[in-house]
């Protein structure tokens, strides 16, 4: 029986801010500035919420407005409790470790929660489902910091999408999905 995903939804108000302080900005992405990785953006506040997301399109910040951890934030909030980055500098590179291997698993986990609902032969669906129960078995590792090999983790999904995106009933829906006038 397939595991229980979480939620790949990223729900902010239960996060620290960790895409605010862990990832780097480049203003040529959208982000209104540049950023080095492991430095709080100058609009995370306090609390954690965002200082101008109000006007985060129209002060540059269009990167922020479409990213998503995709759940692995308030994950790894939930994880260290009360215990944060801000509260608790000592355990920071520690949360950003976790976050950074976190978040990529939960971008995989997005991936094939994508693909599963986009393919109907049942033998694709049960190897996607597999992929997804063995990411989230990495992510339980993550969070008893365990070592896990994250980059492999990458190549194997992105290999079975791959094989996937050659299966006829997927070209099939691609190519109907890509009419030119």
């Amino acid at each position: 029986m397939p595991l229980s995903l979480p939620a790949l939804q990223h729900d902010c108000a239960a996060c620290s801010g960790l895409c605010c302080v862990v990832l780097p900005f480049d203003a040529q992405q959208g982000f209104g500035f540049d950023k080095e990785a492991h430095t709080p953006c100058m609009h995370l506040r306090d609390d954690f919420g965002c200082g101008i997301h109000q006007e985060l399109d129209a002060k540059g910040f269009r990167g922020c407005i479409h990213y998503s951890c995709h759940g692995a934030g308030q994950r790894v909030t939930r994880l260290f409790g009360e215990s944060n980055w801000h509260s608790n500098p000592a355990k920071a590179s520690e949360i950003y470790s976790v976050f950074t291997r976190m978040q990529k698993l939960h971008e995989l986990l997005r991936l094939l929660q994508i693909a599963v609902a986009t393919v109907s032969n049942e033998l694709w669906q049960k190897r996607l489902q597999r992929e997804q129960d063995r990411l989230e078995q990495m992510c339980k590792q993550v969070e008893l910091q365990n070592a896990v090999d994250v980059d492999a983790a990458v190549t194997l999904t992105y290999t079975l999408l791959r094989q996937l995106a050659t299966e006829p009933a997927i070209v099939a829906l691609r190519d109907a999905n890509t009419t030119r006038g």
